[in-house]
């Protein structure tokens, strides 16, 4: 007679392996120390800095263009006038935190960004988390803190009023929460997870490239553990869609449809929402989305043990320490998936509802939010070409960009010499390669898409670098287990002053005479020097390799490699310092970097504190009457808003009957004879709006870009005209690396990135400001500090 097993057995038997399993798994890591050591001091010494300088000065830098946008819509939800999501300007969270700011405290430049800047601070401590030796260690965490900190990129827009250091937060919490559940599956990281999650969906589209990335790493280490044979799933329905993509075009099918629209209705959300579901290549994709879920259920369900039910039928026998094993335990244990999954649909429901005032959100939030960034790539904002990061981020990320293709060549190494030796990846391993994966998906992806903007930096700078702190530390962790020898201090110490000496004579090279080129005038060589470059800056380079030669030889290559590496990573350190320094505090608004992109200029907001001054004396109050145009709307709507007699008069001034308002901001697009003759009564003033990086005349020479539509916009480095080939690009490229061998090069590079030397002036777009004769005196005296009628 065939045995049955009832399901009491099987669900004992079941608690019983769970049991079982949960008394073999090590402690979980310690989140707090059990006392204050010199580790935790640290720690302090970081915190305190980090709130030095994320909240230090932040009303000094004029607010760019797209900070007035979010810094105005906040203050009007918190002058009561509601707030419905637009996808225009990303998610909901920004403006919800920025408003109950304007409530507390009021609102003004300083204002505005002191959330992005205590997330900043929450970013910098939350490797603390991370200390545990099956994670970053105590000296990887504390070194990555130590980084982030001085981070030029995450310094710069933890000071900025977007939705970036909110998504950067959002990612490293979930980050933690993936590492820490699968190291030691406890409820409060699932919750946790779910919080991140919520959070991030609440941010701007970047999340659904980070979840996108974390659930395909995650995914691909199931697969492998799991059923290998679901890669062929997945491999054919990549193709399946492919194939799909380009049927459609060649059939003329229609692109997907875009966002026309800023503050839409709710009809417009449904109408396009019903357009987007009904697309031909969505409709497809879901159809081939169900195959391949149908197909590898089908897989799975004949792998699986059928006596022991579809979780312990396919996990049960993964290790603990594995993402299955993970999984297995956030199945049957259900309260943290549970609560994870109510905390991530209460943070966006409340938020893109605006606490249920606004039931179209949902809409916005889900098929807006992606259609809007799907249909964005095509518009190409800003036409960057495919090697903006490329080039953006070696300018900033010194450390983390210099170790990393160091550190992922070591990880490979690493992890096929483990896989021949048939020994299995430690925990650390696992964590080096959600980092490396997901600092490259984040760049494959970024880089990939149609829309470049030097913010979206930080979400690649980020996993670079924890995975550099993690390898800083097992540096710092072998010297304090070893005690270093006195050899390798004086080795670091050598390398260390090599640099030093490369970077001191480089800039005394560099720092000659100006000449006048085609782009103006330029800075060329000292005198001299060109007939003994070699000698003079490779000296520096060429006794560095001896010094490392030399200990190599007497120490050994391991205290080498590592005293060379911390060596080199806290001179790194202090040119991080510097750009950072030079660029968040002294010249903020000042786009001599890369990484600021399009910014007001400081006269905006010195502008308008003198006609605040002005209205005071006029009027007693804020009541001066205004009138500027639709293109200097942004960054004068939110400049303005104190004022109540501000009027807004388009793209057209009102020439049709007599001009009288004392003051008239217009910008220059708009004077035409017309426009004078109104204004006979009144004296002007220029200043510039907004300006830029020279972008003609610096990164965009590196190569051809044949990735944009713009054709005039593909190549500024010859004369060649498009369409390129990919060999050609390659060849572009590579001309420009080759044209690194001149020492004229070399020191234009240099000056560049150490000291922000253009090659060029600052694009600009000014306006001017028509004040009336008869209160030029006063306003001069306020601009002037005294009266010009003594």
């Amino acid at each position: 007679m065939e045995q049955v097993t009832s399901p009491i057995s099987i669900a004992a038997d079941t608690s019983s392996a769970r049991r079982e399993r949960a008394a073999r798994r090590p402690p979980p890591a310690r989140v707090l120390p059990r006392q204050i050591s010199l580790e935790t001091l640290c720690y302090a010494v970081i915190f305190v800095i980090a709130l030095i300088t994320r909240f230090w000065d932040l009303g000094s830098r004029a607010l760019h263009h797209d900070e007035s946008l979010h810094a105005y819509f906040s203050w009007i939800f918190a002058e009561g006038y509601g707030y419905r999501h637009d996808p225009l300007m990303h998610g909901p969270f920004l403006f919800h935190a920025n408003a109950l700011i304007y409530l507390l405290l009021g609102a003004t430049d300083a204002t505005s960004r002191l959330v992005p800047a205590l997330a900043g601070v929450v970013v910098v401590m939350l490797p603390w988390l991370l200390r545990d030796e099956r994670f970053l260690g105590r000296w990887g965490a504390l070194a990555a803190s130590a980084l982030l900190l001085i981070s030029p990129s995450i310094l710069y827009y933890s000071r900025f009023l977007r939705h970036d250091i909110y998504c950067l937060l959002g990612t490293f919490a979930l980050f933690i929460a993936i590492v820490r559940y699968v190291d030691y599956p406890q409820p409060k990281w699932a919750v946790l997870g779910g919080i991140a999650i919520g959070f991030l969906l609440c941010t701007k589209e970047v999340s659904f490239i980070v979840l996108f990335v974390f659930v395909a790493f995650l995914g691909a280490a199931l697969i492998s553990r799991v059923a290998p044979i679901l890669y062929a799933v997945v491999a054919a329905a990549l193709v399946a869609f492919a194939v799909l993509d380009k049927a459609l075009k060649a059939l003329g099918a229609p692109p997907l449809p875009g966002i026309p629209w800023s503050n839409p209705t709710g009809p417009q959300i449904r109408h396009f929402t019903a357009q987007l579901l009904t697309h031909p290549l969505i409709v497809g994709a879901l159809g081939i989305a169900l195959l391949a879920l149908v197909a590898a259920l089908w897989l799975l369900d004949r792998r699986r043990d059928p006596e022991r039910g579809w979780i312990d039928g396919l996990l049960g026998d993964a290790p603990d320490d594995s993402v299955a094993g993970a999984l297995r335990e956030l199945l049957w244990e259900r309260r943290g998936l549970l609560w994870g999954v109510a905390f991530a649909l209460a943070i966006f429901v409340l938020f893109y509802t605006t606490l249920f005032t606004n039931m179209e959100g949902l809409a916005s939030g889900t098929f807006g939010a992606v259609g809007y960034w799907l249909g964005q790539q095509g518009v190409q904002r800003g036409e960057e070409p495919w090697f903006y990061y490329l080039l953006l981020l070696p300018q900033y990320e010194f450390v983390a960009v210099v170790l990393f293709p160091f550190v992922s060549g070591w990880f490979a190494w690493t992890v096929v010499r483990s896989r021949r030796a048939g020994v299995p990846l430690t925990r650390r391993m696992f964590v080096r390669g959600l980092l490396i994966c997901w600092a490259l998906g984040l760049f494959a992806v970024l880089s990939w898409a149609g829309e470049k903007m030097p913010w979206l930096t930080v979400h690649i700078a980020l996993p670079l670098t924890l995975l550099a702190a993690s390898y800083i530390g097992d540096a710092l962790a072998w010297f304090e287990r070893h005690r270093p020898a006195r050899g390798a201090v004086v080795l670091g110490g050598v390398v260390f002053g090599l640099l030093g000496a490369a970077f001191l004579v480089l800039a005394w090279a560099s720092d000659g005479p100006y000449v006048t080129t085609a782009l103006g005038q330029q800075r060329t060589l000292r005198p001299g020097v060109l007939s003994h470059w070699w000698l003079t800056v490779y000296l520096p380079w060429l006794l560095l390799l001896a010094a490392v030669a030399l200990g190599i030889w007497r120490l050994g290559a391991r205290r080498s490699v590592l005293a060379l590496l911390l060596a080199a990573t806290l001179g790194l350190s202090l040119a991080e310092v510097h750009a950072g320094w030079r660029m968040t505090y002294r010249q903020g608004d000042v786009p001599v970097d890369m990484l600021i992109y399009v910014q007001t200029s400081p006269d905006v907001p010195r502008l308008t504190k003198q006609l605040a001054e002005l209205s005071q004396q006029q009027t007693g109050g804020m009541g001066l009457e205004i009138w500027y145009d639709d293109i200097v709307q942004w960054p004068f709507n939110w400049y303005l808003h104190d004022f109540t007699g501000k009027r807004y008069f388009g793209n057209k001034l009102p020439t049709d009957q007599p001009v009288t308002a004392p003051v008239i901001i217009i910008s220059d697009d708009y004077v035409t004879p017309a426009v004078e003759a109104a204004l006979h009564d009144y004296t002007y003033q220029e200043y510039p709006l907004r300006w830029w990086f020279p972008e003609e005349d610096t990164y965009r020479r590196f190569a051809y870009a044949p990735d944009l539509k713009n054709e005039g916009r593909q190549n500024y480095q010859d004369a060649a005209k498009p369409p390129f080939t990919l060999t050609e690009t390659a060849l572009s490229a590579l001309r420009s690396i080759w044209a690194l061998h001149r020492p004229q090069e070399q020191a234009k590079m240099f000056r560049l990135v150490a000291y922000r030397e253009l090659p060029s002036q600052l694009g600009d777009y000014n306006f001017r400001v028509y004040v009336r004769n008869d209160l030029m005196p006063s306003f001069n005296s306020i601009r002037y500090g005294a009266t010009t009628d003594k």
